[in-house]
């Protein structure tokens, strides 16, 4: 008997990835969730806690994990957190992370550029057909600081789907997408979040 490797990650084939057509009422798991916490004004209300974060350092296994939240009826309640080199600069370096150079960074204009490529043209794209719906992150904010550049997007549509579905179930949600690079290496950090309104 064969043992199979549970971190083995396959490539995900994005032709035959299904879209989300409909929303469907909220998992009964959700319900370990919900929290009592007592307002300023003394009353006892339930809020949903918020999800717990993932992370991954593979941008497949990444992509992988916001493919299983759709089809696990998850999709609008996920927390993943990526940190991993673009593969743009992996190409470069041809896979050799010694070859990483000192103007690999958020200093170079040619790593800024890449990289607001690769966010806008293969990132959020491939995340959208993971995801089977529609995301509209829009233009983003950039805060930016000597030590670090953030992009925060977010998108607070109806994605795509039937509104009347998403009021006959109460599944409204939003998206929030930060990346994050700093100025020692091309490492970039990707926060990912589906939150419940």
């Amino acid at each position: 008997m064969v043992k199979s490797k549970k971190n083995q990650v396959l490539e995900l084939d994005f032709d035959k990835l299904e879209k989300l057509e409909h929303v469907g009422p909220v998992p009964k798991s959700r319900s370990s969730s919900i929290t009592s916490i007592e307002s300023e004004d003394g009353s006892i209300k339930e809020v949903l806690k918020p999800p717990p974060r993932k992370d991954f350092d593979d941008l497949i296994a990444f992509e992988s994990y916001i493919r299983d939240e759709t089809w696990d009826n998850d999709y609008d309640y996920c927390h993943a957190h990526l940190s991993y080199y673009p593969p743009f600069i992996m190409k470069e370096i041809k896979g050799n992370l010694e070859k990483i150079k000192p103007t690999m960074n958020k200093n170079s204009r040619k790593f800024r550029r890449n990289l607001q490529h690769h966010i806008k043209r293969h990132l959020m794209a491939e995340m959208e057909k993971c995801s089977g719906f529609q995301m509209d992150f829009g233009k983003a904010v950039v805060e930016e600081s000597p030590k670090n550049i953030v992009w925060k997007f977010k998108d607070e549509g109806n994605h795509g789907l039937p509104e009347e579905e998403e009021d006959l179930y109460n599944r409204h949600w939003k998206l929030e997408l930060e990346v994050k690079c700093n100025n020692e290496t091309p490492m970039v950090e990707v926060d990912y979040k589906a939150i419940p309104m």
